[in-house]
């Protein structure tokens, strides 16, 4: 008897949402999560698994399997619950990353000098400075030089 394909993914799926509370628990019992995600070995994983051809060729296959109608469809269905979700649990850590920058925005700013007509000398003189007080935050905030 051949396997009912049908009826095995339901069956997947089913399972799946059925272990939800499982997934959580195991999850939240395991107290070295971050520590594992940042270790050396896992970062050699991580460049190792998107640098792999094998992997890249999978990537390319699967993306060449679907259309335009395809992510189109996906997003229409999915977003509307999900990006709002998301959105909402995310403002919390959003405000939290972003303040820094913003803070060093609100730095800047008053030392800029003023506006001229001359487009070269804006750039100059008001750009470069926040692009550059921008980087030199980010790099402070990851401890790079």
């Amino acid at each position: 008897m051949a396997i009912d394909v049908t009826q095995a993914s339901k069956d997947w799926q089913d399972g799946a949402k059925a272990k939800v509370s499982k997934l959580i628990r195991n999850y939240q019992a395991n107290p070295n999560k971050l520590a594992a995600a940042t270790s050396d070995s896992a970062q050699k994983n991580y460049v190792a698994g998107v640098t792999d051809p094998v992997s890249q060729k999978l990537r390319l296959t699967r993306l060449k399997e679907l259309s335009e109608g395809d992510l189109n469809t996906a997003m229409a269905n999915a977003a509307p619950v999900t990006y709002p979700a998301g959105v909402d649990k995310s403002v919390t850590k959003y405000t939290r990353r972003v303040t820094p920058f913003m803070t060093e925005i609100d730095r800047i700013r008053p030392t800029l000098k003023a506006r001229s007509r001359d487009a070269r000398d804006n750039v100059m003189n008001r750009v470069i400075p926040l692009a550059s007080g921008l980087q030199n935050k980010k790099k402070q905030l990851v401890g790079a030089t």
